[in-house]
This record gives C-alpha cells, sequence and structure tokens, in this order.
C-alpha cells in the first residue's frame, strides 16, 4: 500500500528549507509563516492523500525582517514630577498678577484644568474647574485665567519634553496667599 501526501508550504519560505536554514528570531516577533500570504503556495513532496498532512514547527522570521518593538515609554519618577509641577506653578505665578480680594471673603484658589500640546502651547482654553459662586471672587477667576493665556506656550524644558503623555492635561492651583510669598 502506498500512501501520498502533500506538504503546502508558502513560496517565500522554500529558499530557506531548500537550504536546510531554520532561522530563529532574538526578538521574538511573529513567525514568518504568520506574516507570509497564504495564496502563494507550492506542493514540496507528493504521496497518497490518505494520509494526514504531517506538522511542522512554526518558522521565525530572519532578524533582518523582523521590526524591533518599540520600547515603552518611560514615566517620570515622583520626584521629577514633583519638581514639573513646582515649576510650572512657578512659572504661571510669574505671570498672573491677582485681583484684589475683599478682606471678610473667604480666600479663592482657582483650580485651572491645562491641556496641551507637544510644544508647551494649549491645545484648548484653559478651562476653571471651579468657577466661584460669589461674585466677589469673579476678578480672581478672570486674573488666573489672563495669567495662563499670558503665558502660553509654556516654555517646557527639555527634560520633561520626552514625558508628554504624564503632562499633557495638568491641573493648576492659584493660590494669591502662595503668590503673596
Amino acid at each position: 500500500m502506498t500512501m501520498k501526501s502533500t506538504l503546502i508550504v508558502p513560496m517565500a519560505v522554500l529558499p530557506a528549507l531548500a537550504a536546510g536554514v531554520l532561522v530563529h528570531d532574538r526578538l521574538r516577533t511573529k513567525s514568518f509563516v504568520q506574516d507570509a500570504a497564504p495564496t502563494r503556495t507550492a506542493s514540496i513532496a507528493t504521496a497518497t492523500p490518505a494520509a494526514p498532512a504531517p506538522v511542522s514547527p512554526p518558522l521565525v522570521s530572519a532578524p533582518a525582517l523582523a521590526t524591533p518593538e518599540p520600547e515603552p515609554p518611560r514615566r517620570m519618577t515622583a520626584s521629577q514630577e514633583a519638581s514639573l509641577d513646582a515649576w510650572m506653578i512657578k512659572t504661571y505665578l510669574a505671570c498672573w498678577k491677582p485681583a484684589a480680594q475683599p478682606a471678610d471673603a473667604d480666600p479663592y484658589v482657582a483650580r485651572v484644568r491645562l491641556k496641551f500640546k507637544p510644544d508647551g502651547s494649549l491645545l484648548k482654553p484653559p478651562k476653571l474647574v471651579n468657577p466661584p459662586s460669589d461674585p466677589a471672587q469673579k476678578p480672581q477667576a478672570k486674573s488666573v485665567l489672563q495669567a495662563v493665556k499670558a503665558c502660553d506656550p509654556l516654555p517646557m524644558p527639555a527634560q520633561y519634553r520626552s514625558f508628554y503623555e504624564q503632562w499633557k492635561t495638568k491641573t493648576i492651583h492659584f493660590d494669591p496667599q502662595v503668590a503673596a510669598r
């Protein structure tokens, strides 16, 4: 009894099989077989069709064909993040001229949400997170928004530029007591 079977191999793999070469990928990317187009095949052996096709180990691409996986983005340390926050507050306070508040009013600390572009300029207009309910504090809120616009674009220091994903959205607190120091 003679048995015949056909092994189907992608055309792109045939030269490597003919040369008896098996290349392992050091970067552990997808296998070469998965990347190959499934429509171009060729038969390299013929036996009877009654036998099941042999299963061979998956081939992997050569290092020259593999694209290295991108390095995961680094994150700022807590110290770097605190340093960036302090720098931003100092920079914005330098642009801020707080409006006079009534002596009998509670101090108003404005919180402004900012969305930045990678170059440090504002992506969207600043948004006051806690608008004042007291009409006497509205000039203070207005002065905060003017300060943010006056500092735009923010000259982002080089050591923080690569961490854009961490600083692209920030909430800054404008405390008149801190500004008075």
